[in-house]
């Protein structure tokens, strides 16, 4: 075991010397002496939508206008960012939307992001009219892992036992977020990252809002099929230095734990807290069908690179969007539109 990851191994596993993944990533990422998150020291090995250009921004202002249009402009329109780091996309949001007065006077802005300390579920508030940004907030969430073995899903738990961490697992009593047709079709020795309170999270956020549109940008799959070739490492992803690899028990607090989101158990989820699928599209045609053409031929020379990163369909444009409504009033996105 590297010296400097003792204390926080020590941390994890002061309370027992068997915990979950969600726990264990939980810590890895949020410990606040520890964490990767909170780890000043280490360079970040992610570069999000936000930050690689501001036109992100002024874009999602557009989508958020068509939005509060929709509902008829109304005089509180509050917007709900879940995930939103130090608020970069907020505040080009905000900046674009000061060009309309009646629009940006409407607009009450929430930021709630564990930075800020801000538990989610804990969050407690009630309005009529709004939006939910939901930007690469899935995939930072702690999930748990499980296994199918000799036609079971077993729990994967991190065992510390003379100085090492091990993998054990657990049969699993209840395993209800996936069908049994479903669960038949998945290889033995094959991996799955389920995320931790998926359905409190869900329930969450409908409850912020009697009317809503919720906008998920997220890498990940909605295609049952990914699970049914044999997959022993699972969906995960671990960068550190820029590197990647899937083997979450090393180098323990110096890098970043994510894994691929499930589109279809997440929409699961959603509709079953009251959101209706709208519809989905890559992140590439979410920004060309809003303006992106328009913004590019404008922009300096020494931003076009930035810009093209936002519609590269190997990376950030390859995105999944997805769009949800509560109640379902039939909203339809300009972007989704032939």
């Amino acid at each position: 075991m590297k010296t400097e990851n003792k204390e926080l191994i020590n941390k994890i596993f002061s309370d027992s010397k068997i915990v979950d993944y969600a726990h264990f990533i939980n810590s890895c990422l949020y410990d606040k002496q520890f964490g990767y998150y909170n780890n000043s020291s280490i360079s970040r090995d992610f570069i999000t939508s936000p930050i690689t250009h501001e036109s992100f921004g002024k874009i999602f202002c557009k989508q958020l206008q068509e939005v509060w249009d929709y509902y008829q402009n109304p005089r509180q329109f509050v917007i709900v960012e879940v995930g939103g780091n130090e608020g970069k996309l907020k505040k080009d949001i905000l900046e674009s939307a000061s060009r309309n007065k009646k629009f940006f006077n409407s607009i009450v802005y929430l930021n709630i992001d564990r930075i800020y300390g801000d538990d989610l579920l804990n969050v407690d508030f009630k309005s009529n009219y709004g939006c939910i940004i939901s930007n690469e907030f899935f995939d930072a969430l702690p999930f748990n892992r499980f296994i199918k073995l000799e036609g079971e899903i077993k729990k994967l738990f991190i065992e510390f036992k003379e100085d090492n961490l091990t993998e054990i697992n657990k049969k699993v009593e209840n395993f209800n977020f996936l069908n049994k047709e479903i669960i038949s079709k998945i290889p033995d020795g094959s991996k799955i990252e389920i995320i931790e309170n998926i359905d409190l999270i869900c329930a969450k956020l409908s409850s912020f809002f009697n009317n809503c549109i919720m906008i998920t940008i997220d890498y990940g799959f909605n295609d049952w099929n990914k699970l049914f070739f044999k997959n022993p490492n699972g969906f995960v992803r671990c960068y550190s230095k820029h590197s990647m690899n899937k083997n979450i028990l090393e180098n323990v607090g110096n890098k970043d734990i994510t894994c691929d989101v499930n589109f279809n158990l997440l929409n699961k989820y959603l509709s079953m807290s009251g959101f209706i699928e709208i519809g989905n599209t890559s992140q590439e045609k979410f920004l060309i069908k809003n303006g992106f053409k328009k913004l590019f031929d404008e922009a300096p020379e020494n931003e076009k690179r930035g810009l093209i990163s936002l519609v590269n369909p190997e990376g950030l444009g390859g995105f999944n969007v997805y769009f949800h409504e509560k109640p379902d009033l039939k909203f339809q996105p300009t972007c989704l539109q032939n």
